[in-house]
């Protein structure tokens, strides 16, 4: 892996491990796993009305729908964090424990999730598959720390990026990427993206150092898009499960996640000569690229709640952002973190 992407898995890793949050109580048991953290709604939630008639790019962020999240422990962000649901709008709103899933990661769709926590024995990481009442359907080790999850919107397929190490051409010590695709039925990985195929035009690539992470879905059962860093560089790529293989479509895009209608991309831009990010939103067809409000470097894959608002988490807080690159940004959760909106 290259220099550079040595740091960003570096410091990402370092987010993972160390990173704080808001909570109301934390504890933790003697010998236990899973933080005792609670989600709060953040007392301001804006209103879901629509903003006056010419107030343009100063419109409030419209926030309405429930939203999966798990509990952040600022004593210890190692922690399982029990996972909740929200549910947002007309100003007010609610957070409710469900199930008795605590995960360090989670993500749903169509009554299909994955939880990606540490498990009981404390030695190990695992994934879970769970159904829409939050029940494990089936369960299996990971390759290594957790870092990224999703799930397609149909609930077909799944989609796990972990750090792991031992890697040829990686130092000692270091740490690099694997990305697996599930098969949310079979309760499975079925693909490891570093065996696709990979073409940049019409020439094939390959390298030992391909690392990809931050897949997102479409709604075809089939397409997908993700991350692919190879060569100092990172790229954002359109990818096929049925074909097993991946195009490169453009430069410095990370973390992206698909808009409910499939025009656009919300991503992660690195920005200057130093690990920061700013969030971005791309439209695939014509290229045009919008710089989001939020000015702060975040380090997350965000989602969409609805074709209008990005959400997203700083390893403390869910956020709330207009995607048109218009309004300020929102905080609406507190002691919460892998946002998923529920649909």
């Amino acid at each position: 892996m290259s220099k550079r992407g040595l740091i960003f898995v570096a410091i990402t890793l370092a987010c993972v491990m160390l990173a704080g949050g808001w909570v109301l109580a934390a504890s933790r048991d003697a010998g236990s796993e899973t933080s005792k953290a609670r989600v709060e709604v953040e007392a301001d939630v804006p209103p879901t009305v629509s903003a006056p008639p010419g107030s343009g790019r100063n419109a409030p962020v419209r926030v309405a729908g429930r939203v999966l999240v798990r509990a952040v422990d600022a004593r210890d962000s190692r922690l399982n964090g029990q996972v909740a649901e929200a549910t947002l709008g007309d100003g007010i709103g609610s957070a409710t424990e469900v199930g008795s899933l605590a995960c360090q990661r989670v993500h749903m769709a169509a009554e299909a999730g994955l939880c990606l926590a540490l498990a009981p024995s404390g030695v190990e990481y695992r994934a879970r598959i769970f159904d829409g009442r939050f029940k494990t359907r089936a369960e299996f080790p990971l390759t290594g720390l957790p870092s990224r999850a999703r799930v397609s919107p149909s609930g077909r397929w799944g989609a796990i990026t972990t750090f792991v190490s031992g890697d040829a051409y990686a130092e000692a010590g270091e740490f690099s990427t694997r990305t697996t695709i599930i098969d949310m039925r079979a309760g499975r990985p079925i693909a490891d993206l570093e065996k696709f195929e990979a073409r940049k035009g019409a020439d094939r690539i390959d390298a030992p150092d391909f690392n990809f992470w931050g897949v997102t879905f479409a709604r075809d059962d089939d397409t997908f898009y993700a991350t692919l860093a190879t060569g100092g560089e990172r790229y954002l790529v359109k990818g096929s499960i049925n074909e097993r293989r991946v195009e490169l479509l453009r430069k410095n895009v990370e973390c992206p996640s698909l808009s409910p209608d499939g025009t656009r991309v919300a991503y992660k831009k690195r920005v200057g000569e130093v690990e920061d990010w700013r969030l971005h939103v791309l439209e695939l067809d014509s290229g045009r690229d919008v710089a989001l409000s939020e000015r702060r470097s975040i380090d997350d894959q965000v989602e969409w709640l609805g074709d209008g608002t990005i959400i997203y988490g700083d390893e403390r807080s869910v956020w709330a952002v207009r995607a048109d690159g218009g309004g300020r940004p929102r905080r609406i959760l507190r002691s919460a973190a892998s946002p998923t909106a529920l649909r």
